[in-house]
């Protein structure tokens, strides 16, 4: 089938959600250096990652870690891993915990996201658990528990404008319930 006709210039899409891929390599390790700035992600080997053959590794893990099976560490559960995405730029990611545990259910509930540090304040967070909240209910998840550090207000007001409603507070954070069927 021929490509169709542009009448003028390509305009790329929105971000969107995409499974973790290798042609994300450049951006993610530019994402991850700001990361690291923060003292994040320390223990992501950025000079390996560079690796081309250690970068897909690192992204096949990803991938593979929704698929159930046997647990790879104690609590482990299955998660989705997804990347939040425009063009080839990696903006951010979110994970959606298939199902708790009772270590999860105290920190890092179902769903937990993050956006690199040079794209935050201009509503992806927000646009990205929106998106991810019908994957989540197609994984039989309704409703999401989702936490927050108590004072970390972007993260409870991205929770909040997604329909999350407070369950409790307690020595760990904020912790809601957002519905996932829209």
């Amino acid at each position: 089938m021929p490509a169709p006709i542009s009448s003028g210039p390509r305009i790329p899409s929105g971000p969107r959600l995409s499974e973790p891929h290798v042609r994300f390599r450049s951006s993610f390790l530019t994402a991850l250096s700001e990361y690291q700035a923060e003292g994040l992600h320390l223990d992501l080997d950025a000079g390996r990652l560079a690796e081309a053959e250690v970068f897909a590794l690192y992204v096949d893990t990803l991938v593979a870690e929704a698929v159930a099976g046997p647990a790879r560490f104690d609590g482990w559960v299955p998660q989705t891993v997804l990347w939040w995405v425009q063009g080839d730029v990696y903006l951010g990611r979110l994970a959606i915990r298939h199902r708790l545990t009772d270590a999860l259910r105290h920190h890092g509930g179902h769903i937990g996201f993050e956006v690199r540090p040079g794209a935050r304040r201009r509503g992806h967070a927000t646009a990205m658990l929106d998106a991810a909240l019908p994957l989540a209910a197609a994984l039989g998840i309704g409703p999401a528990l989702i936490d927050c550090a108590a004072d970390n207000i972007a993260s409870r007001r991205v929770i909040e404008r997604n329909g999350g409603r407070l369950g409790w507070v307690d020595a760990d954070g904020l912790h809601f319930w957002v519905p996932t069927e829209r």
